[in-house]
C-alpha cells in the first residue's frame, strides 16, 4: 500500500510493483521550485521529472544507506551507493518530515531491517484550495474557509445577552445622530449669526446647543462603553468555559499529537480577539457603516453636486483595498504562525528548564529562541510595515475629495451661488466622512483576526473525543473488581500497535504484577484500563460490563493510580493529597499520609500540612512526591489500584515502609503493579510478562523462575547490576 501523496496514473503505470512510498518533492535538481516524483518499492528507488521523464533509478542491491540532510530552509534526499552518494530530491522545510521518513525507510530496506512505521506528524497536509500547508493537528485552512458560517457562530454568544445589545445599538444609531449635529451648527452660526446684519442674540444659544450635544454624546459614550465591557466580560467568560471544558474532555490521544502549550493561547489570547470582535468590531463597525450612510444623506441634501464629486476617490480607495487584501492576509497569517511557534519554543524551554541546566544547555536555547525572534521581527516589520505604508496613499487619495471640494466649492461660495457656512459644513462631514473609510481596512484585518481565532477555537470545539461516553451508560455505583481482557490490540498510530491480541481474566481482589522490558507495553496495558485510550481491536470489562458502556466519570472514581511520572499541582500538601476527594478531612488526610508512610516528613515542614509544594511539586523530593501521590490514591479509596512504579523515586528503607503499607492497602482490591525492582512483586498472586506487546508468560514469582524464560533472565539481569552498583558502592 502505497503512502503519502498518489502517484499520477502515467507514472504508475510504469511500475512493476506496488510502491511502499510515493512523494512529491517541491524542487527540481537546480534547486529551483517546480516538482519531482519519487517512488520506494522493495526492489528500487526511481525518480521522475513533472513530466514524467525518469530521471533516476537505483536498485536496492546498489543502495547501502540514505539520509535526509538539512540546510537552510530546506534539505536534500540522499542515497548512499556502492558508487558513491546520490542526491534522489531536493524540497523545501515543509517537507523535511516527509523525507527523513523516507530516508529511514530506503535505509531500513537496504540493510534489512525492521521497516519504520509513519505517523501523523510525518504527513504534510496541504489546503486544496490555496495549497498553504495546513498547521499541524488542524483539519481546516485558516485563509480558505467560508467565513460566513464562523461569523454567524460567533454571533451565537451574544445570543443571551441580545437585549443589552439592543440597547447599546440604539445608543450608537442615537450617538451618531447626534454627531451629525455640530457641523449643521456651525452652518447655522457661519450663515445666520456671524453676520454684519445680525447682532449675535442667537449665538449664545447655538453655542449651548454644540456644549450639550457634546456632553449628551460623552454620557451615551460612557453608558455603552459600561453596557460593552459588561458584555464583553461575559462573552470572554463564556468563550473561555467553552474551551477549557472541551479541553478536558479529549482524550489522552488528542494531546499526544499536540503541544500543550498552543492550548494556553487558545484559551486566552484567542478568546480575547473574539471578545473584540464581538463587542468592540461590531459596535465600531456598524457605528461607521450608519455614520457613513448619514453624512451622504445630509451632504447630498446640502448640495448634490459636491458630494458626488467628493465620492469621486472613494472606488479607488476600495479597489486599493481589495487588491492589497490578499497580500495583507497571508502576511498577517505568516506573522501569527511566527509568534505561535515562539510561543510553543518558550512553554517547551520552561517546561524543562531543569533539563535545559541539568546539560549546560542554556546557550542552545537561546540561541533557538534569538532565530525564532528574529522570525518574528521578519513578519512583525512585514506586516506593520506595510500598515505604514498603506495608511499615507489612503490619506492622500483622502486629500483629493477635500482638495476638490475646497476648490469647486470655493468657487461657488465667490460666485455666490453657495454660502461659507454650507461649504465649511461639507468639509467638516468629508473629514468625517473619510477618516472611518481610511480605516476600513484595518477593520477587516482586525476582523480577520478575530474570524481565524474563533476557527482554531471551535475547531476544538468541534472535535470528537477518541474516547466517547456512552449515550446511555450504565450505572455503576460500586463494583467487585472483576476485569476481563479480551483479545485487546491497541497502538498509538494504528498501523504500528503496542498491545497485541492480550487476553487475561483477573478475579476481585487479585494483585498482578507486569513485567517486562522498557516499551514492552506494560504502561499502555494500565491506560487501557483507565480508559485513557479505547482497543482498537477486542474489548476490556469490569464487572461483566464493557468500559465502553461505563461513563468515564463513574469509572476513574472506582480506580486509584499512582503513575510513574509523578505529578503535584501548586498547591498545599493537604490540597494535593485531598485531590481525589476535595470534602476529606483533616483526620482523613492525616491518616491517608500515615499509611504512604508521608505523615512524618510533612509534620517536619515549617508549615505542615499548609506548605506549598511549589508549581509540579519542584519544593519536594522525588520521594517526597511519590509519597503523596500514594496518599493521594489512598484517600481516594478506589475497588481497583493502579501503582504504575510507585516505589521507583524512594530509597530501600522507604521502599519497604511503603511495601508494608501497600500490602495492606490492596487487601480485598483488584491491583496492578509495575515495579522497577521485581522483588517488590513477589507477592502478586501472578505475574504478566509482556514482550513486544503480547503476554509470553504467566505464573508466580517461582513458578516463572523454574520456567529459565524470560522472566528469570531479567531477574539475573537485575541481580548482575546490584552486584556491579555494590562493588562501586564499597569501592567508594
Amino acid at each position: 500500500m502505497s503512502i503519502f501523496d498518489r502517484l499520477p496514473v502515467h507514472l504508475q503505470e510504469t511500475l512493476s510493483e506496488e510502491p511502499l512510498f510515493t512523494a512529491k518533492s517541491d524542487l527540481q535538481e537546480d534547486g529551483k521550485f517546480g516538482e519531482l516524483w519519487l517512488a520506494i518499492t522493495e526492489k528500487k528507488v526511481l525518480v521522475w521529472s513533472a513530466e514524467g521523464s525518469p530521471l533516476c533509478t537505483l536498485t536496492m542491491e546498489d543502495v547501502v544507506d540514505a539520509r535526509a540532510v538539512g540546510a537552510i530552509g530546506g534539505g536534500s534526499f540522499i542515497a548512499d551507493t556502492k558508487a558513491g552518494p546520490v542526491v534522489l530530491a531536493r524540497y523545501t522545510a515543509a517537507l523535511s518530515a516527509m523525507f527523513s521518513f523516507a530516508a529511514k525507510l530506503l535505509a531500513a530496506i537496504a540493510k534489512g531491517e525492521e521497516r519504520p512505521a509513519a505517523t501523523e506528524k510525518e504527513f504534510p497536509r496541504f489546503c486544496p484550495s490555496c495549497s498553504m500547508q495546513l498547521a499541524e493537528g488542524t483539519q481546516s485552512c485558516p485563509v480558505c474557509k467560508p467565513k460566513g458560517k464562523i461569523i454567524i457562530r460567533m454571533l451565537s454568544y451574544a445570543k443571551p445577552y441580545k437585549l443589552q445589545m439592543v440597547g447599546a445599538a440604539l445608543m450608537l444609531i442615537v450617538a451618531t445622530l447626534i454627531e451629525l449635529i455640530p457641523p449643521y451648527l456651525t452652518k447655522v452660526i457661519v450663515d445666520e449669526v456671524l453676520q454684519p446684519k445680525n447682532m449675535g442674540e442667537s449665538l449664545m444659544w447655538l453655542v449651548l446647543g454644540l456644549a450639550a450635544t457634546a456632553v449628551v454624546l460623552s454620557m451615551m459614550q460612557t453608558i455603552r462603553g459600561y453596557i460593552g465591557v459588561w458584555i464583553g466580560a461575559k462573552l470572554m467568560s463564556d468563550i473561555r468555559r467553552d474551551i477549557y471544558n472541551k479541553l478536558m474532555g479529549l482524550s489522552l490521544a488528542f494531546f499526544d499529537r499536540r503541544q500543550t502549550s498552543q492550548f494556553i493561547g487558545r484559551v486566552n489570547s484567542d478568546s480575547e480577539s473574539m471578545r473584540q470582535f464581538l463587542t468592540d468590531g461590531i459596535i465600531w463597525i456598524t457605528g461607521e457603516v450608519l455614520k457613513l450612510v448619514a453624512i451622504m444623506i445630509v451632504m447630498a441634501n446640502m448640495n448634490w453636486k459636491l458630494t458626488l464629486l467628493a465620492m469621486v476617490p472613494v472606488p479607488f480607495m476600495l479597489i486599493l483595498s481589495m487588491t492589497i487584501w490578499p497580500i495583507i492576509r497571508a502576511r498577517w497569517y505568516r506573522q501569527w504562525r511566527s509568534i505561535f511557534r515562539i510561543n510553543v519554543l518558550v512553554g517547551d524551554s520552561l517546561s524543562g528548564i531543569r533539563v535545559v541546566k541539568a546539560f549546560g544547555q542554556e546557550s542552545s536555547e537561546k540561541n533557538r529562541y534569538s532565530e525564532a525572534n528574529k522570525e518574528v521581527m521578519k513578519q512583525n516589520i512585514r506586516v506593520d510595515g506595510m500598515w505604514q505604508g498603506i495608511f499615507p496613499v489612503f490619506s492622500l487619495i483622502a486629500g483629493v475629495s477635500i482638495l476638490l471640494v475646497w476648490f469647486y466649492g470655493g468657487q461657488s461660495v465667490l460666485q455666490g451661488t453657495m454660502t461659507l457656512g454650507v461649504l465649511m459644513a461639507l468639509i467638516a462631514y468629508l473629514g468625517m466622512f473619510l477618516g472611518p473609510l481610511q480605516w476600513f481596512s484595518q477593520a477587516i484585518n482586525w476582523a480577520n483576526s478575530a474570524l481565524s481565532s474563533a476557527d482554531r477555537v471551535f475547531e476544538i470545539i468541534d472535535t470528537r473525543s477518541e474516547v466517547p461516553d456512552s449515550p446511555n451508560p450504565v450505572e455503576l455505583p460500586s463494583i467487585k473488581g472483576d476485569v476481563v481482557f479480551d483479545q485487546v490490540t491497541y497502538g498509538y498510530e494504528k498501523h504500528q500497535p503496542v498491545l497485541k491480541n492480550v487476553n487475561l481474566t483477573v478475579a476481585a481482589g487479585e494483585m498482578i504484577g507486569l513485567v517486562g522490558h522498557s516499551g514492552a507495553g506494560k504502561s499502555t496495558f494500565i491506560n487501557m484500563l483507565c480508559r485513557f485510550y479505547d482497543p482498537n481491536e477486542g474489548s476490556i470489562s469490569i464487572d461483566g460490563i464493557d468500559l465502553r458502556s461505563i461513563s468515564q466519570e463513574d469509572l476513574r472514581s472506582q480506580i486509584g493510580v499512582v503513575l510513574q511520572e509523578t505529578f503535584l499541582f501548586d498547591g498545599t500538601v493537604a490540597e494535593n493529597i485531598a485531590y481525589s476527594k476535595p470534602d476529606a478531612t483533616p483526620l482523613e488526610i492525616m491518616r491517608a499520609a500515615k499509611i504512604a508512610n508521608a505523615h512524618d516528613f510533612i509534620v517536619s515542614m515549617a508549615d505542615g500540612y499548609d506548605t506549598r509544594v511549589g508549581e509540579r511539586g519542584h519544593r519536594l523530593s522525588g520521594g517526597e512526591k511519590q509519597r503523596i501521590s500514594i496518599a493521594r490514591a489512598i484517600i481516594h479509596d478506589p475497588r481497583i489500584l493502579i501503582l504504575d512504579e510507585a516505589t521507583a523515586s524512594v530509597d530501600t528503607e522507604t521502599e519497604r515502609q511503603i511495601q508494608e503499607a501497600i500490602s495492606r492497602l490492596v487487601k480485598g482490591r483488584t491491583t496492578f503493579a509495575i515495579a522497577h525492582r521485581l522483588s517488590t512483586l513477589r507477592n502478586a498472586a501472578r505475574l504478566i510478562v509482556l514482550e513486544r506487546g503480547k503476554i509470553m508468560e504467566m505464573g508466580t514469582h517461582e513458578e516463572l523462575l523454574g520456567k529459565e524464560g524470560i522472566y528469570f533472565k531479567l531477574v539475573e539481569a537485575q541481580k548482575q547490576l546490584s552486584e556491579i552498583r555494590g562493588i562501586q558502592g564499597n569501592e567508594c
